[in-house]
């Protein structure tokens, strides 16, 4: 079968990146023709070429009309929609949030396959899809690639932060905390903590506990790791194994408003208590036998088949809006990139302020320390000049240096 992916981005390695990486690179393996369309390319679309996947920035490069689309992030999927008017698609979805990701709703697109099985149920009422056309492939580990399984560790030691969105400021203090507390040390890998390394098959085997979600969770547990689920807000509970079908219900992520479970000591120590080695060992049986590559690509061929299968009609081959998407698709991602960043600098900016406001209350403090220090030594014949002037431009001075050395010049005025 001749198929065209489309993915938003192969720049860096990170989840979905990697999902079209090995998907690709299987799919061709087995006999089929791959091109993948991507309208931002970078160093991971070099994993492809070795395998014969021919790696497109516009569509018009495709050598051949697809039998099928397989449709990743919303834009590149409906321009290579519009620009293969006859070919069937499925749409394969990673998340409904951010909007990039929003499965688009199209006549053509015969199913909708989720990441999970509480993404169907989201999906089928989110978009009014019939329940026919939206079904799950559970995620997925490359057991070639993570191929060494570690011991299973008597207790807990060390611990991994990896992946996913970055904890809040106060959260992630809590966590190094209460790590801290039990004896255990606290690394952090990933782009959202600056610390990205590319090969986590190699790096994972260093570590007993690992704090993650989704595919970084099945990672995990395939190389032999104790995993707890956490999310900015949300604590999860170790994963074991009378939870594991619990958990990839959910794709290895806690739910909102379903447990208020806080990261702290007393949440970790609970869950650490709850360790067995023996139990991780037959959770990363389970994950090397029934959550392999290899079965996630035999079910996407079957859904393949059947969309090709109930092939829509020919369509006026009318592809004129194919470039319009593409350059569309181009266009919207870099400001989509600016806004998260806008609104990350601004939450980083009220962090700022409220730190402000509890030293200026703490100056305020101080100041009148200092009157009653001075009235204690000198009487109440404290000159105006001082008790209105210099303490309050001392007060100041230190304000201005200490805020200077945190960049926030452009936030306090030179005088």
């Amino acid at each position: 079968m001749r198929i065209v992916m489309t993915q938003r981005e192969l720049s860096n390695v990170a989840g979905s990146e990697m999902v079209t990486v090995e998907v690709a690179k299987t799919l061709a393996a087995r006999g089929h023709e791959i091109a993948v369309y991507s309208p931002k390319i970078g160093d991971v679309a070099k994993l492809l070429l070795p395998s014969g996947v021919q790696v497109l920035c516009e569509l018009r490069d495709a050598p051949w009309t697809p039998d099928l689309i397989h449709g990743q992030h919303h834009l590149p999927a409906m321009a290579a929609i519009a620009r293969f008017p006859t070919s069937s698609a499925i749409y394969y979805c990673h998340g409904t949030q951010p909007w990039v990701e929003r499965p688009p709703v199209h006549g053509r697109i015969g199913r909708y396959v989720m990441m999970c099985e509480w993404m169907v149920l989201r999906t089928q009422a989110e978009l009014g899809l019939a329940p026919e056309r939206v079904t799950f492939i559970p995620n997925f580990v490359n057991t070639t690639r993570f191929s060494e399984v570690r011991r299973a560790p008597a207790q807990i030691r060390n611990a991994l932060l990896f992946g996913g969105s970055r904890l809040p400021e106060a959260e992630l203090v809590q966590l190094e905390a209460a790590c801290a507390a039990l004896g255990i040390k606290l690394d952090k890998i990933g782009h959202a903590y600056k610390s990205h390394r590319p090969r986590p098959e190699v790096f994972l085997q260093q570590y007993d506990l690992v704090f993650a979600i989704g595919k970084c969770a099945l990672e995990a547990m395939a190389t032999g790791c104790a995993v707890i689920p956490i999310i900015p807000g949300q604590a999860g509970a170790l994963v074991t194994a009378d939870t594991f079908d619990e958990w990839a219900f959910s794709n290895f992520g806690p739910r909102y408003f379903m447990s208020s479970s806080q990261i702290n000591e007393q949440w970790l120590r609970k869950q650490i208590d709850r360790y067995s080695p023996s139990d991780l060992e037959r959770i990363t049986a389970k994950v090397r036998v029934e959550c392999t590559i290899d079965v996630a690509v035999d079910r996407l061929e079957a859904i393949y088949r059947e969309a090709a299968q109930a092939k829509p009609a020919a369509l006026v081959a009318d592809d004129s809006f194919a470039p319009y998407l593409e350059q569309l698709a181009k266009d919207v991602d870099p400001m989509w990139a600016e806004l998260e960043g806008i609104h990350g600098k601004l939450k980083k900016l009220a962090e700022m302020k409220a730190k402000l406001r509890e030293s200026t209350r703490a100056q305020q403090h101080q100041q009148v320390e200092l009157l009653a220090l001075y009235r204690k030594f000198h009487g109440d014949h404290l000159p105006r000049h001082l008790r209105c002037r210099e303490l309050l431009h001392r007060m100041w001075a230190s304000l201005r240096a200490q805020w200077s050395r945190k960049r926030l010049r452009h936030v306090i005025p030179a005088e």
